[in-house]
C-alpha cells in the first residue's frame, strides 16, 4: 500500500535553474511542461468540475513524455556501504562551505533496497543512506561522510542464522492477486520456524523521540538504530516492541504506525497505528521522551483502513479515515490483494480530544478519496476551526491505487467541532501533482505554518522492470514552495506556489524535501538529494540497469541545501556524494546533539558575528 508515497508531482509556476552540476553540461534553456506562462490556474472557488478537469490535465501531460530509463535506474537497487567515506563540496557550489546557521547532525533517508525481481520494490530491506554534517574542525575542514547501511532486522538475522542461503519471501509482488501473498508467508513461517511470517523490513519511515531513532514500516514492529558522529549507523534493537507499547499481532507481529507527531510545547510524540485482525481498528498511542508509552486509545472505525499518518493540534490527534481498506478475506475468498480503494466505504475525519483514556472522538464526513500525507493542522483563535492541509488523491478503481501511481494535490479541510459539520473541503491547486510534503515546526510552538514544501514530478510511465509492482511511477525534477495563507504583500493566496525550485536534465531527486531551522535566526533551509542519470534506451535488459547502477561512475548524487526563503534560486551549497543513492522513501534529520561521539576534533561551533 505504500508503493506510491515514492511518487511525486508537479507544478505551475516557473523559475530559473542555478543548479549546475560540476560532471554536466550547463543547461542553459529547458521547456516546461507546466510553467507560470502556459497554465490556467484553477482557484480554490472554482467548481468541482472545473477543478476535476484541471487535475485531469495536470494528469495527463505528466504522461505524455517519461524517461522510463531514468525511472528504472532509480529504481535499481545499490550496494552497502557501512563504512563512512568523504564527501566533498561540489565544484560548482556557489559556496565552498556549508552555511555557518545550518544545523549541524546528520540527514537520514530510507528506503526499500534489495527485492527480488520476483517481489515488490517495497518488499526490499530498509536501507538507510546517511550524510553526516559535522561542526568545522580546529583546521577549518568540514568533514562530511557517507554511509549506507542496512536497518539488522529480526527477518535478516533469522536469514543469516539459517546460512542457506534462504531468505523472506515478499508479499507485495503477488498484488493484485491474493492466494500467491497467502502461499509466501506461510512458507516464510516453515523455512525460518516463526509465526512472524511477514519480514519486519522496516523500510518506510525514520522517526525520534528524545535520543531514540526509529525505523519503521506498518506491518512489524520497528528497529531502533543509532547514529555516531563518525557517520555510522548501527542497529541497537530489532523487533521492538519499546516496553510492551506495542502489542502482538498474529502474523506481522504488531506495529507502529509509519507516521507520528511530536507536540512543540510538551514534546509528546503521538502515533496513529491500525489492524485488520479485529476491531477497534485504529490506536492512538501518545509517548513520553525517549518513546515512554504514556496512553493508548482505542478508536473504532466502521473498516479497517490504512491509516499511514496523522495530524495534531493543541487540542486534538487527527485521524485520518479514507476508504483504503484492508480486508485479509479477500486474498482466500476471493484470491485478491487485501488492500483495495473503497470510496462506497465512505471517507471521515476524525477530531480525538487529547488527554483522555477513552474514545470520544468527534467524526466529519468528508468526500472520498486517499490521504497518504498530511502537512499540518491547527486550531483557529478566531472561532475555534480545525483547518487540515494535506495532499489527496482520488484513484480510478479498486486496485489501481496499489499498482499504478494516482497524483495527489494539495487539499484543505475546515471543521467545526462545535457543530460537528465539515464547513468546507477544497483542492488548493488541482494543477500541481504532489508528494511527500513537509513544513517547518516553530520554535515557538505555533502549529500554524504559513507555508508548505513538497516534491514536483514531470513525467509519470512505466513499466518498471525490475520488480513485479508497481507498474509505472514517476520522475521528481523539482520542489515546490506553497502559500498556506493569504500574502497581499507577494500577492498570494492561499494554495499558490510562493517559490519552485526545477533540476536540470537528467538528474532527479530521490529524497523528500526535509525542513531544519537556521541557528539563531527566522526561516529554514531545504536538504534535498538528488541523482543524475546518464541518457538510455528503455528495454527490457534489466542488467542494463543493474550495471549503471553499480559502476560506480554512471550515476551521480548531489546532496542539495536550499533556502527556504527563496527556493528558486537554487542550492546554497551543494555536496558531492562518494557513491549515488536510488530510490527511497522518507528522511530524517537528526541533531549532533543526538550523535553517538567521537568523530573528530571539532572547534566549538558558534553563530559567526553579523
Amino acid at each position: 500500500p505504500l508503493l506510491h508515497a515514492m511518487l511525486g508531482s508537479m507544478f505551475l509556476s516557473h523559475c530559473s535553474v542555478a543548479f549546475v552540476p560540476s560532471h554536466t553540461p550547463t543547461v542553459t534553456s529547458r521547456t516546461r511542461l507546466f510553467s507560470s506562462s502556459t497554465t490556467t490556474y484553477s482557484s480554490p472557488a472554482d467548481s468541482p468540475a472545473r477543478v476535476a478537469e484541471a487535475q485531469a490535465i495536470a494528469e495527463t501531460t505528466g504522461r505524455k513524455a517519461h524517461d522510463n530509463f531514468a525511472m528504472n535506474a532509480l529504481f535499481a537497487s545499490v550496494e552497502e556501504r557501512p563504512d563512512p567515506t568523504p564527501c566533498a563540496i561540489s565544484s560548482a557550489s556557489p559556496t565552498s562551505s556549508l552555511p555557518r546557521d545550518l544545523p549541524r547532525g546528520c540527514l537520514l533517508k530510507i528506503g526499500p533496497n534489495g527485492a527480488t525481481p520476483q517481489d515488490g520494490w517495497m518488499d526490499g530491506d530498509g536501507l538507510v543512506h546517511a550524510i553526516t554534517l559535522p561542526p568545522m574542525n580546529e583546521q577549518g575542514d568540514e568533514d562530511i561522510m557517507y554511509s549506507a547501511t542496512y536497518v539488522d532486522t529480526k527477518g535478516r538475522r533469522l536469514e543469516r542464522e539459517a546460512a542457506n542461503g534462504k531468505i523472506f519471501k515478499g508479499t507485495l509482488g503477488a498484488a493484485p492477486q491474493g492466494l500467491p501473498m497467502l502461499g509466501n508467508l506461510f512458507q516464510n513461517g516453515l523455512t525460518f520456524g516463526t509465526l512472524d511470517v511477514q519480514k519486519d523490513t522496516c523500510n518506510t519511515a525514520l522517526a525520534v523521540s528524545g535520543s531514540r531513532i526509529l525505523a519503521l514500516m506498518e506491518q512489524s514492529p520497528p528497529s531502533e538504530i543509532q547514529m555516531d558522529k563518525s557517520g555510522r549507523m548501527t542497529t541497537v534493537e530489532s523487533f521492538t516492541r519499546l516496553d510492551g507499547a506495542i502489542p502482538f499481532a498474529p502474523i506481522s507481529g504488531g506495529c507502529l504506525g509509519a507516521h507520528g507527531r511530536t507536540d512543540p510545547i510538551t514534546g509528546e510524540r503521538v502515533h496513529v497505528s491500525y489492524t485488520s485482525n479485529a476491531p477497534p481498528y485504529v490506536r492512538i498511542d501518545t509517548f513520553a521522551e525517549n518513546w515512554k508509552l504514556q496512553s493508548s486509545v482505542g478508536i473504532d472505525v466502521p473498516s479497517p483502513v490504512m491509516v499511514h499518518d496523522c495530524a495534531l493540534t493543541k487540542n486534538y490527534v487527527v485521524i485520518l479515515d479514507f476508504p483504503l481498506t484492508i480486508r485479509p478475506e479477500r486474498m482466500f475468498l476471493q484470491n485478491k490483494f487485501p488492500v483495495e480503494y473503497e470510496p462506497q466505504n465512505g471517507a471521515r475525519i476524525g477530531l480525538t480530544p487529547r488527554g483522555f483514556d477513552n474514545d470520544q472522538t468527534l467524526w466529519f464526513d468528508v468526500e472520498s478519496g486517499v490521504v497518504l500525507h498530511a502537512i499540518h493542522a491547527y486550531e483557529r483563535e478566531e472561532d475555534g476551526m480545525v483547518v487540515l492541509h494535506a495532499f489527496k488523491a482520488t484513484p480510478d478503481g479498486s486496485s489501481s491505487f496499489i499498482l499504478e501511481y494516482t497524483p495527489s494535490f494539495l487539499h484543505e479541510w475546515v471543521l467545526d467541532p462545535t457543530t460537528g459539520e465539515t464547513v468546507s473541503e477544497r483542492c488548493l491547486n488541482p494543477n500541481v501533482m504532489v508528494e511527500f510534503p513537509t513544513c517547518r515546526s516553530s520554535p515557538t510552538g505555533d502549529r500554524r505554518s504559513s507555508s508548505a514544501y513538497g516534491l514536483v514530478s514531470t513525467s509519470i510511465g512505466g513499466p518498471l522492470r525490475s520488480f513485479k509492482t508497481p507498474t509505472d511511477g514517476v520522475l521528481l525534477d523539482g520542489v515546490v514552495k506553497f502559500a498556506l495563507e493569504n500574502d497581499a504583500e507577494r500577492d498570494l493566496v492561499v494554495g499558490d506556489v510562493a517559490s519552485r525550485f526545477d533540476l536540470p536534465n537528467g538528474w532527479h531527486l530521490v529524497s523528500e524535501p526535509t525542513a531544519v531551522a537556521k541557528v539563531g535566526g527566522d526561516g529554514e533551509y531545504i536538504l534535498l538529494l538528488a541523482t543524475y542519470v546518464p541518457p538510455g534506451d528503455d528495454d527490457d535488459n534489466k542488467e542494463t540497469y543493474a550495471t549503471i547502477a553499480t559502476d560506480g561512475t554512471s550515476m551521480k548524487t548531489q546532496l542539495l541545501i536550499l533556502d527556504g526563503d527563496c527556493i528558486s534560486n537554487g542550492p546554497v551549497t551543494s555536496v558531492d556524494l562518494p557513491y549515488h543513492v536510488n530510490y527511497g522513501l522518507h528522511s530524517e534529520f537528526v541533531s549532533w546533539d543526538l550523535m553517538e561521539g567521537p568523530a573528530h576534533e571539532a572547534s566549538e561551533w558558534t553563530l559567526p558575528a553579523v
